[in-house]
């Protein structure tokens, strides 16, 4: 079966840059602790290279091929998660001060998000957005739920504007995910054991949404392989889900940091407006997820999973040589990843043409 033969071991980047928190880390299997696999915390580290390469602006395709996919997406997720963790904070525009909000056009789907009080146990608030507005209650922000036709529109809530910033969420979420509700609430709080497996500031890190990557995969399979439990050496453990914060498209009121969608949905629905969001990498897990998406585009960073054994790694691996012949050059492998190749699976990365959007 024909496998992607090129293996690029040494290049202009002397090291990949980061190396991952899950290098010594634990997994819980049944009842007992184990160590993770050397090929686990490998993985990890493609997905934190991958990300660095979207900072370049230039198309950019990683290609893996494997004998079995199992866990992969999320562990290339972690790693891309783990990159952007130590990004600057969101740009300023995604998070309004009153001044700023009083322009925003009423109907946009917002997170309220409090800027006093303690790190901890405080409650964030998404919905629809009202207004920012002056009443008896002073300067505040309206959240209420949307207008459905014929309809009046759901509660109003009321958040004093010097409590409290608004972000706009641009996608996934749509007014119509929040139509019937005044809002939804979640703690904003940093996962114990989070500051042992991500680098960045876990204050901006979880006080802000932004879409970091995508996962097209088997959904509901990625998101169950998401709730393996890791932990630092002498750290306490959490599943990989509360540092991703994966979440499905139709998930209103859920922070996000990645979100997964169906390999069995149609590219066209989703390309441009994920491009919009500009995640760092798109994670395609699968040969026939390769196939049928990698034509979209989705992120500046296309991460590519091919396992040999499906009846697509042929086609797959076809369509991948297609990319590269069009490609404007290989891109080197960093030599501490390219000396570490776990047996069985081979890598290579290519250089698309244009700039990334």
């Amino acid at each position: 079966m024909a496998v992607l033969r090129d293996v690029l071991l040494v290049g202009a980047w002397a090291v990949a840059r980061g190396r991952t928190s899950l290098r010594g880390a634990s997994t819980l299997v049944g009842d007992r602790w184990q160590r993770l696999p050397e090929w686990a915390a490998w993985v990890s580290e493609v997905g934190y290279w991958a990300a660095g390469l979207r900072k370049e602006g230039s198309n950019a395709v990683v290609a893996l091929s494997v004998p079995t996919r199992d866990y992969l997406a999320v562990l290339l997720t972690y790693g891309v998660v783990n990159r952007a963790s130590q990004a600057e904070v969101v740009p300023a525009e995604s998070e309004q001060n009153f001044e700023q909000a009083e322009c925003l056009p009423v109907g946009n789907c917002v997170r309220v998000i409090p800027v006093k009080g303690p790190g901890q146990g405080r409650r964030v608030y998404t919905g629809v957005f009202g207004g920012a507005i002056q009443n008896h209650h002073g300067r505040v922000y309206e959240l209420a739920g949307s207008k459905s036709p014929g309809r009046r529109p759901g509660p109003i809530s009321w958040f004093p504007a010097d409590d409290y910033r608004l972000q706009l969420l641009r996608w996934p979420d749509l007014p119509e995910d929040y139509r019937g509700s005044n809002r939804f609430s979640e703690e904003l709080e940093i996962p114990v054991g989070a500051e042992d497996l991500l680098a960045g500031q876990m204050t901006d890190f979880y006080g802000r949404c932004s879409l970091h990557s995508v996962v097209v995969g088997v959904r509901n399979t990625v998101l169950a392989e998401a709730q393996l439990v890791v932990g630092a050496a002498g750290g306490p453990a959490l599943p990989l889900q509360e540092l991703l914060r994966l979440r499905a498209v139709r998930s209103p009121g859920s922070h996000y940091r990645s979100v997964v969608l169906s390999s069995r949905g149609d590219p066209e629905e989703y390309r441009d407006v994920v491009r919009s969001c500009q995640p760092a990498v798109a994670v395609l897990d699968g040969a026939a997820t390769v196939r049928r998406w990698l034509g979209a585009g989705l992120a500046g960073v296309t991460v590519a999973v091919v396992e040999r054994t499906s009846p697509a790694a042929l086609a797959a691996v076809d369509e991948l040589y297609g990319n590269r012949a069009r490609s404007v050059a290989d891109l080197d492998v960093p030599r501490d990843l390219g000396s570490r190749i776990p047996p069985g699976v081979e890598l290579l990365a290519w250089k698309g043409r244009g700039t990334a959007r």
